[in-house]
């Protein structure tokens, strides 16, 4: 499992309560999210969509989502790669902090 893959799967655990055993698919981690969404969604509304927000999922993109036949689908698509993009840009600024000698005191 890479930096990436490690970071994604402690991400989705923290957020979303989803272990991600290695080695695991983006298919298979699609389809854990769209199992935990579901029962998110059929359990606790509120929290299904505190969640979304949290994770950054845009209202009008879930609105237009909601209304489809594979909504949860959709939806574990895009946390999955709203996640993914987030650990990403964590990485590439965590990197470019260690690439550039200057004031250490700036850092946080």
């Amino acid at each position: 499992m890479n930096i990436e893959q490690a970071e994604l799967a402690a991400t989705l655990k923290e957020k979303l309560d989803v272990d991600i055993p290695e080695g695991y698919s983006e298919e298979e981690i699609k389809l854990m999210l769209e199992k935990r969404l579901g029962q998110l969604l059929e359990r606790n509304p509120e929290e299904f969509f505190q969640l979304l927000y949290r994770i950054d999922i845009p209202e009008g993109s879930l609105d237009r989502v909601l209304k489809q036949e594979d909504a949860l689908t959709t939806l574990a698509g895009m946390v999955y790669q709203r996640q993914l993009q987030k650990v990403k840009t964590r990485l590439f600024y965590k990197d470019s902090q260690r690439a550039q000698p200057g004031d250490d005191e700036l850092l946080w």
